[in-house]
């Protein structure tokens, strides 16, 4: 059992906090039984599973509080797992229905777009400049298990293949379905795309909505409804789904 704030894999998985640290070291971390199951499901290998003496999940036991010490929730958790990055290659995007996010900066957004893209498309996510970090530990946690099975890729709109399509506030055409690959491009909520992005695209769309409603949606909910515009209906229905938890 480790018993010694000290430990070097403690001391891992506070480093592993940083960004700088994870593009240096290719790891990540995960909090809680959920997404622990959730990477060892999908195949992959930890490089550590730190667990609460009563945890269910077979790992390195760490003293609860040295636990709870490096966790980023505040109530604590039974599992740390420290696992490698996966980033797609280049050549992932042929033939696929890609979403393009440029300045996509709040790490929730994130996460929640690649669990709605696993849920609805498949395809590849393909993470922009200025968009925040698919593998930092909000974007992690909104994912709920869809990091470990998502393809990502990180690359500029030039990466992606054509038809790209701007979502934008209004003035573009109403979502529909796509024939092969395409690109959606989804921005930030403040400023949008960016004129270079939209200066690559050939097309533009706007999601309908009510008069008098709210003026604008969240970037991760237009992601959903056009997701939901260019994927077909699954053959049967889900019979369970993983909502919550941690």
């Amino acid at each position: 059992m480790i018993t010694s704030k000290d430990n070097e894999k403690l001391k891992l998985v506070r480093k592993l906090g940083m960004k700088k640290h994870r593009e240096k070291l290719g790891l990540f971390v995960t909090e809680g039984e959920d997404l622990a199951r959730a990477g060892l499901a999908a195949g992959h290998e930890p490089r550590a599973l730190l667990v609460h003496p009563e945890c269910e999940i077979e790992g390195e036991m760490v003293e609860p509080d040295l636990l709870d010490g490096v966790s980023s929730l505040a109530s604590g958790t039974k599992v740390i797992g420290i696992w490698p990055e996966t980033w797609a290659e280049p050549d992932a995007v042929d033939g696929q229905t890609c979403l393009y996010l440029d300045g996509v900066s709040d790490p929730g957004n994130v996460g929640t777009i690649i669990r709605t893209a696993d849920a609805l498309i498949g395809g590849v996510v393909v993470i922009g400049p200025g968009s925040a970090d698919p593998f930092s530990a909000g974007a992690v946690r909104a994912s709920m298990g869809s990091i470990f099975t998502q393809t990502i890729l990180r690359a500029g709109i030039e990466a992606t293949p054509a038809p790209r399509i701007a979502t934008v506030p209004s003035g573009g055409e109403t979502p529909g379905p796509i024939a092969g690959s395409a690109t959606i491009c989804l921005g930030s909520e403040r400023e949008g795309l960016s004129a270079a992005v939209l200066k690559e695209c050939e097309a533009r769309w706007t999601i309908p909505q009510r008069p008098g409603g709210a003026q604008s949606l969240n970037v991760a909910a237009a992601a959903a409804i056009a997701c939901e515009r260019v994927s077909s209906p699954p053959e049967e229905p889900a019979t369970e789904s993983l909502d919550s938890g941690t």
